[in-house]
């Protein structure tokens, strides 16, 4: 039999020295559950049972203080207890007792992250099915929950508001063509598919404002004039711009009409 001959809290845990020489350290619920006091003899088994349980109790209540700042799925838990060292044997009781106790709880954790990139309309599926993925969620959990809560409907309904705020800001500076491009790309690098970025901006029903694009036009053109005609001219300066302005979303049929005014 081992006698404890120092108990002594140190920050989160006590320490717990016995007259053998050896050195534990557990949680206050170790000491309630075992009642640990100086004087208080247990043998090589009963110590071994401490052990265990502290390093358990310990690993439950580092999960339940980063479970405090925010929801976590289980895999971050688990990770989060690996990091502190928290013995894999001892992990796997915390986390079933977590999930348990609702403390873990994945399901809820997707539907809930899955309401707030819609209410917040700021990602479409593709973007949150990677998120989710990254914080170790199930694929098949995953694939059921954006099922369920975020259908074509509610897709195109933000990916639409999303092309409108875009509109509202690149409206007067694009072509037509660019415009809907630009909106695509940014639209499926949210995570939307390219049918939904087309039903949305089907949605926006964008018209070519004419005068607005020739301006824009003419302002290329010298642009591009001045750049090319260093190096270049006659149909290579023309075939050049010609690409440069094609490249930028102006239309063909637009640009040929605008280059027949020029001499090259």
């Amino acid at each position: 039999m081992a006698k404890i001959i120092l108990l002594e809290k140190k920050k989160r845990l006590y320490k717990v020295g016995f007259d053998n020489d050896r050195t534990i350290y557990v949680t206050e619920d170790t000491i309630v559950k075992f009642f640990l006091s100086k004087g208080a003899a247990f043998d090589d088994a009963e110590i071994s049972e401490i052990s265990e349980f502290a390093a358990f109790s310990r690993g439950k209540n580092l999960g339940l203080y980063y479970i405090s700042f925010k929801q976590r799925t289980k895999n971050e838990v688990i990770r989060y207890l690996i990091d502190h060292e928290i013995p894999n044997a001892q992990i796997a009781r915390i986390i079933d007792e977590l999930e348990s106790t609702r403390f873990i709880d994945d399901e809820a954790y997707a539907e809930s992250f899955i309401r707030g990139k819609i209410l917040g309309k700021s990602s479409g599926p593709y973007k949150i099915r990677q998120k989710l993925s990254e914080k170790g969620l199930d694929k098949a959990l995953i694939s059921e929950k954006l099922d369920e809560l975020y259908d074509e409907e509610t897709q195109v309904d933000v990916a639409y508001h999303l092309a409108e705020k875009l509109v509202m800001s690149k409206y007067s500076r694009l072509p037509l063509k660019a415009l809907k491009l630009k909106i695509t790309t940014n639209l499926t690098s949210k995570g939307f598919s390219y049918d939904i970025s087309r039903l949305a901006i089907e949605q926006l029903e964008l018209e070519s404002d004419e005068e607005n694009e020739s301006e824009l036009l003419q302002k290329e053109l010298e642009k591009l004039l001045r750049k090319y005609s260093r190096n270049y001219d006659g149909y290579d300066l023309k075939q050049r711009v010609t690409n440069a302005l094609a490249r930028k979303g102006f239309d063909f049929d637009v640009i040929n009409r605008e280059l027949r005014e020029i001499d090259f």
